[in-house]
Protein backbone atom coordinates (compact mmCIF):
# COMPACT_ATOMS: atom_id res chain seq x y z
CA UNK A 1 0.00 0.00 0.00
CA UNK A 2 1.12 4.01 -0.48
CA UNK A 3 -0.69 6.85 0.94
CA UNK A 4 -0.68 10.06 0.08
CA UNK A 5 -0.98 12.72 3.21
CA UNK A 6 -2.23 16.28 2.71
CA UNK A 7 -2.30 18.74 4.72
CA UNK A 8 -4.26 21.84 4.48
CA UNK A 9 -3.91 25.30 6.19
CA UNK A 10 -7.53 26.87 5.86
CA UNK A 11 -7.48 30.54 5.58
CA UNK A 12 -9.10 32.15 7.30
CA UNK A 13 -7.94 30.15 10.19
CA UNK A 14 -11.63 29.44 12.08
CA UNK A 15 -14.02 27.35 12.91
CA UNK A 16 -16.60 29.05 9.83
CA UNK A 17 -13.75 28.47 7.60
CA UNK A 18 -13.79 24.61 9.30
CA UNK A 19 -17.44 24.07 8.40
CA UNK A 20 -17.16 25.81 4.51
CA UNK A 21 -14.38 23.17 3.95
CA UNK A 22 -15.77 20.37 5.14
CA UNK A 23 -19.03 21.20 3.04
CA UNK A 24 -16.89 21.65 0.52
CA UNK A 25 -15.21 18.43 0.87
CA UNK A 26 -17.74 16.40 0.95
CA UNK A 27 -20.23 17.43 -2.19
CA UNK A 28 -16.73 17.53 -4.63
CA UNK A 29 -13.49 15.34 -2.83
CA UNK A 30 -15.20 12.58 -1.40
CA UNK A 31 -17.04 11.75 -4.94
CA UNK A 32 -14.57 12.91 -7.35
CA UNK A 33 -11.74 10.53 -5.13
CA UNK A 34 -13.66 7.74 -5.19
CA UNK A 35 -14.56 7.64 -9.34
CA UNK A 36 -11.17 8.13 -10.10
CA UNK A 37 -9.95 5.66 -7.50
CA UNK A 38 -8.49 6.33 -4.53
CA UNK A 39 -9.65 5.19 -0.98
CA UNK A 40 -10.01 8.16 1.39
CA UNK A 41 -8.74 6.36 4.83
CA UNK A 42 -9.12 9.62 7.42
CA UNK A 43 -9.48 12.99 7.61
CA UNK A 44 -9.20 15.34 10.64
CA UNK A 45 -8.34 18.61 11.96
CA UNK A 46 -5.65 19.97 14.56
CA UNK A 47 -4.97 23.23 16.31
CA UNK A 48 -1.53 22.12 17.57
CA UNK A 49 0.20 23.44 14.74
CA UNK A 50 -1.84 25.87 13.39
CA UNK A 51 -5.66 26.51 14.35
CA UNK A 52 -7.93 24.59 11.63
CA UNK A 53 -5.83 22.81 10.13
CA UNK A 54 -6.60 19.74 7.98
CA UNK A 55 -5.04 16.43 7.37
CA UNK A 56 -6.38 13.94 4.68
CA UNK A 57 -5.34 10.60 4.08
CA UNK A 58 -6.13 8.98 0.71
CA UNK A 59 -4.43 5.28 0.19
CA UNK A 60 -3.82 3.54 -3.39
CA UNK A 61 -2.41 -0.59 -4.14
CA UNK A 62 0.73 0.96 -5.12
CA UNK A 63 2.85 3.94 -7.51
CA UNK A 64 1.41 2.24 -10.46
CA UNK A 65 -2.57 2.99 -8.61
CA UNK A 66 -1.23 6.04 -7.72
CA UNK A 67 0.05 7.27 -10.93
CA UNK A 68 -3.40 5.99 -12.79
CA UNK A 69 -5.09 8.20 -10.27
CA UNK A 70 -2.53 10.86 -10.76
CA UNK A 71 -3.48 10.74 -15.22
CA UNK A 72 -7.04 10.47 -14.68
CA UNK A 73 -7.30 13.65 -12.61
CA UNK A 74 -5.21 15.45 -15.02
CA UNK A 75 -7.45 14.55 -17.79
CA UNK A 76 -11.20 15.56 -15.54
CA UNK A 77 -12.24 19.18 -15.81
CA UNK A 78 -14.60 18.71 -12.24
CA UNK A 79 -11.24 17.52 -10.74
CA UNK A 80 -10.04 21.23 -11.74
CA UNK A 81 -13.25 22.54 -10.51
CA UNK A 82 -11.99 21.13 -7.14
CA UNK A 83 -8.35 22.39 -7.28
CA UNK A 84 -9.86 25.88 -7.67
CA UNK A 85 -12.12 26.07 -4.99
CA UNK A 86 -9.54 24.25 -2.71
CA UNK A 87 -7.24 26.69 -3.70
CA UNK A 88 -9.74 29.27 -1.85
CA UNK A 89 -9.87 27.62 1.09
CA UNK A 90 -6.13 26.44 1.56
CA UNK A 91 -3.35 28.43 -0.10
CA UNK A 92 -0.69 26.97 1.47
CA UNK A 93 -0.56 23.13 1.34
CA UNK A 94 1.90 20.73 1.50
CA UNK A 95 1.51 16.42 0.38
CA UNK A 96 3.97 13.49 1.00
CA UNK A 97 3.62 9.92 0.42
CA UNK A 98 3.64 7.51 3.43
CA UNK A 99 3.95 3.79 3.16
CA UNK A 100 3.08 1.57 6.40
CA UNK A 101 5.39 -0.01 8.62
CA UNK A 102 5.05 -3.72 8.75
CA UNK A 103 4.07 -4.42 12.11
CA UNK A 104 0.69 -1.95 12.56
CA UNK A 105 -0.77 -3.70 8.67
CA UNK A 106 -3.21 -1.94 6.64
CA UNK A 107 -5.67 -4.65 7.79
CA UNK A 108 -5.82 -3.07 11.26
CA UNK A 109 -6.82 0.47 10.11
CA UNK A 110 -9.73 -1.34 7.99
CA UNK A 111 -10.89 -3.24 11.15
CA UNK A 112 -11.04 0.61 12.91
CA UNK A 113 -12.28 2.31 10.53
CA UNK A 114 -15.48 -0.68 10.64
CA UNK A 115 -15.96 -0.24 13.81
CA UNK A 116 -15.75 3.19 14.11
CA UNK A 117 -18.90 2.82 11.75
CA UNK A 118 -20.25 1.15 13.92
CA UNK A 119 -19.59 3.40 17.72
CA UNK A 120 -17.72 6.38 16.38
CA UNK A 121 -14.92 7.41 18.59
CA UNK A 122 -14.32 10.63 17.24
CA UNK A 123 -10.79 11.52 18.94
CA UNK A 124 -7.26 10.08 17.96
CA UNK A 125 -3.94 11.79 18.67
CA UNK A 126 -0.36 11.00 16.59
CA UNK A 127 2.79 9.91 17.99
CA UNK A 128 5.62 11.40 15.69
CA UNK A 129 8.80 9.68 16.42
CA UNK A 130 12.39 10.11 15.15
CA UNK A 131 13.78 7.26 15.18
CA UNK A 132 17.56 7.11 15.90
CA UNK A 133 20.09 6.54 13.08
CA UNK A 134 20.43 2.59 12.75
CA UNK A 135 17.76 1.95 14.85
CA UNK A 136 15.12 1.56 12.66
CA UNK A 137 14.94 -2.22 12.95
CA UNK A 138 15.23 -2.23 16.53
CA UNK A 139 12.05 -0.13 16.61
CA UNK A 140 9.77 -2.14 14.05
CA UNK A 141 10.65 -5.08 16.37
CA UNK A 142 10.00 -3.39 19.32
CA UNK A 143 6.42 -1.94 17.92
CA UNK A 144 5.72 -5.66 16.86
CA UNK A 145 6.32 -6.67 20.58
CA UNK A 146 3.96 -4.26 21.18
CA UNK A 147 1.20 -3.52 18.71
CA UNK A 148 -1.07 -6.10 20.15
CA UNK A 149 -1.44 -4.10 23.90
CA UNK A 150 -1.34 -0.56 22.05
CA UNK A 151 -4.48 1.02 20.08
CA UNK A 152 -2.39 2.01 17.39
CA UNK A 153 -4.38 1.88 14.50
CA UNK A 154 -2.40 2.65 11.89
CA UNK A 155 1.96 3.32 11.58
CA UNK A 156 3.52 4.98 8.78
CA UNK A 157 6.56 6.73 7.49
CA UNK A 158 8.08 9.26 4.92
CA UNK A 159 8.48 7.30 1.39
CA UNK A 160 11.55 9.92 0.65
CA UNK A 161 13.24 12.23 3.08
CA UNK A 162 13.09 12.04 6.69
CA UNK A 163 13.08 8.21 6.27
CA UNK A 164 13.57 8.15 10.22
CA UNK A 165 10.55 9.72 10.87
CA UNK A 166 7.59 7.27 12.15
CA UNK A 167 3.56 8.89 12.52
CA UNK A 168 1.76 6.06 14.84
CA UNK A 169 -2.14 7.21 15.00
CA UNK A 170 -3.56 6.15 18.08
CA UNK A 171 -7.27 5.35 19.48
CA UNK A 172 -8.66 7.74 21.84
CA UNK A 173 -8.17 10.76 23.20
CA UNK A 174 -4.49 11.32 25.18
CA UNK A 175 -3.92 9.56 28.13
CA UNK A 176 -3.52 11.89 30.95
CA UNK A 177 -5.61 15.33 31.03
CA UNK A 178 -3.74 15.80 34.10
CA UNK A 179 -0.45 15.25 35.84
CA UNK A 180 -0.14 11.41 37.29
CA UNK A 181 3.03 9.79 38.33
CA UNK A 182 4.06 7.27 35.70
CA UNK A 183 3.15 4.11 36.59
CA UNK A 184 5.71 0.51 36.17
CA UNK A 185 3.98 -0.31 32.69
CA UNK A 186 5.05 3.27 31.29
CA UNK A 187 8.36 3.35 33.16
CA UNK A 188 9.15 0.42 31.66
CA UNK A 189 8.02 1.27 28.17
CA UNK A 190 9.28 4.60 27.50
CA UNK A 191 12.71 2.97 29.01
CA UNK A 192 12.97 0.60 25.99
CA UNK A 193 11.62 3.01 23.80
CA UNK A 194 13.63 6.53 24.25
CA UNK A 195 17.19 4.99 23.47
CA UNK A 196 15.93 3.99 19.81
CA UNK A 197 13.45 6.94 19.32
CA UNK A 198 14.74 9.93 21.17
CA UNK A 199 12.56 12.51 19.90
CA UNK A 200 9.15 12.45 20.07
CA UNK A 201 5.41 14.23 19.90
CA UNK A 202 2.13 14.02 20.17
CA UNK A 203 -0.82 15.97 18.19
CA UNK A 204 -4.08 15.42 19.27
CA UNK A 205 -6.81 14.76 16.43
CA UNK A 206 -10.20 15.00 15.42
CA UNK A 207 -12.22 13.38 12.63
CA UNK A 208 -14.00 15.10 10.00
CA UNK A 209 -17.74 13.93 9.19
CA UNK A 210 -16.58 12.84 5.67
CA UNK A 211 -13.75 10.70 7.02
CA UNK A 212 -14.56 6.94 7.00
CA UNK A 213 -12.16 6.22 10.44
CA UNK A 214 -14.74 8.21 12.90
Amino acid sequence: MIYVEETFSLTPASPETLDNFIRFSQAQFVPLAQDLGARIVAAWSSNAQLFSQVTQVVEFDDLEALKAFRMKTSQNSDWGKYLAGLEDFAPQRRSRLLEPLGPVPPETLYQTIAESRKSPLGTYFLAVLEIAADNMGSFMTALKERSKELPIVASWRPVAFRRNQVIDLWKGPLPHSAYKPADDWSKEFFMMLRPIAPHEYVVPIVTLPYSPLQ
